[in-house]
């Protein structure tokens, strides 16, 4: 049932509402004019569905009420704050829910045409990850529209990785950024974020038939131990291959493969290097690093369903079928490659610290290595205790210089951290700066 205030009652609600917040709440009041401004430019049909996220004082609903959008529910954990809206007859329906993953709303799939929230994403709110359960309850081409604190603000590396999980969203064909901006208020000294978020058309995989991040979690746990049988480990990417990206980007908040292509793309090497994606996947990794103008890049991993899944998608030259283990186990001639580069491959049952000289082996002298990968395997496998050594030693027999490294950061995989390293292979050559010997020629850039 609609809302029943009058249009006088909505002004005096609306206006009672601003000076209110002029006085308790400066951040909010610019955030909901905002949030507001840009969903009246969308020019939508009065009757939208819309639903206002951890609604607060309801000044959204107020706003574009006052337009005459009167199909407008408010979505809030707390408790008082409904009842306070409900008193004053903002909202046409109240939901007392806390937004915490797939599923945690209790809405149908695709039943709103907007989703609204001014500052709703919040250290002490809701959650960036939290964006794929709203996405799954708009309906096709629907809008979101937020307002945020910066990253910086916020003080927290979740938020620091928000635009990333965003980019995951993008890039997997869920939703597209219509339009992104930082704003400041000069007057109220108030600064954010602003994202204007279309869901794009076609039904969204059944994520309530999806492994919960905890379910997944024990999956790849259970597989990735150094006693287990290498064939198992191919047979579960093979059978995981069709879901892997929804799956690890998704609801498991995957953002390893970004950090690696990351610190490859700093070192600005020639667009024309060969590069070696090693445990390649169905191409995260790859495809990162293709759409910044590299087309050189062979894959290479030990489970065709995941090398089917990146053919069917033109990611790489050459796609290599393979098991890298001991020496010579890959199948390509030495001084191959400009840069290999690996997120999530070093892992137990998967690629051990010891296949470090298989990997140099078929690298360029002054090529690179970049290694992205869950931390803590160092705790659970006895041969990733002792990875360090491993690279200390080959550093010591100046066999590999290791360039930066360990790095733990945050929010690898699954609320993991993870571990980076780049490692070079020594030339006693002076060649171009910055690139591997035979190599294409181009400066680099300021790596921090």
């Amino acid at each position: 049932m609609a809302t029943a205030l009058t249009a006088d009652q909505l002004s005096h609600q609306l206006n009672a509402l601003k000076l209110d917040m002029s006085a308790k709440n400066v951040q909010e009041l610019v955030s909901a004019d905002k949030v507001c401004t840009e969903f009246i430019n969308l020019n939508l049909p009065v009757q939208s569905e819309v639903l206002d996220l951890c609604a607060g004082s309801g000044i959204v609903s107020a706003n574009i009420q006052s337009r005459g959008f009167i199909n407008v529910d408010a979505l809030d954990e707390d408790m008082p704050t409904l009842r306070n809206l409900q008193s004053k007859k903002l909202y046409r329906n109240y939901i007392w829910r806390e937004v915490s993953g797939i599923g945690s709303t209790g809405i149908r799939e695709e039943s709103y045409d907007v989703v609204i929230t001014a500052g709703g994403f919040a250290a002490n709110a809701m959650s960036p990850n939290d964006i794929t359960e709203v996405l799954r309850i708009l309906k096709p081409d629907g809008y979101m529209i937020w307002t945020m604190k910066t990253a910086q603000a916020e003080h927290s590396t979740e938020f620091g990785l928000f635009e990333q999980n965003l980019a995951g969203l993008v890039k997997t064909g869920k939703c597209q950024i219509v339009k992104h901006e930082n704003f400041s208020d000069s007057r109220t000294r108030t600064r954010g974020e602003l994202y204007l978020v279309k869901r794009l058309a076609g039904r969204f995989p059944d994520y309530l038939d999806r492994p919960t991040s905890v379910e997944l979690q024990k999956q790849i746990e259970e597989t990735l131990v150094d006693s287990v049988d290498p064939k198992h480990t191919v047979k579960f990417y093979d059978a995981w291959s069709d879901k892997y990206d929804d799956d690890l980007v998704i609801v498991g908040n995957y953002n390893g493969y970004i950090k690696c292509a990351e610190a490859f793309l700093k070192l600005g090497l020639n667009h024309s290097v060969s590069i070696l994606d090693l445990a390649a996947g169905t191409g995260l990794l790859g495809g990162e690093i293709a759409r910044h103008g590299y087309t050189n890049i062979d894959g290479l991993d030990s489970s065709l369903g995941m090398l089917g899944k990146a053919k069917k998608q033109g990611i790489f030259k050459n796609y290599i079928h393979a098991t890298v283990d001991r020496f010579g186990s890959i199948p390509v001639n030495d001084d191959s490659y400009d840069a290999i580069v690996s997120s999530n491959g070093f892992a137990p049952g998967q690629i051990y610290p010891e296949s470090l000289q298989e990997m140099l082996r078929v690298l360029r002298p002054g090529g690179y290595i970049f290694i992205a990968m869950k931390d803590g395997y160092q705790a659970q496998s006895h041969r990733f205790a002792m990875m360090d050594t491993k690279i200390n030693d080959l550093c010591q027999q100046k066999q590999m210089e290791l360039t930066i490294g360990p790095v733990v950061f945050k929010h690898f995989m699954l609320n993991s951290d993870g571990r980076f390293y780049m490692l070079r292979k020594p030339t006693s050559h002076s060649w171009a700066v910055g690139s591997p010997h035979n190599s294409p020629r181009q400066a680099r850039k300021a790596f921090l």
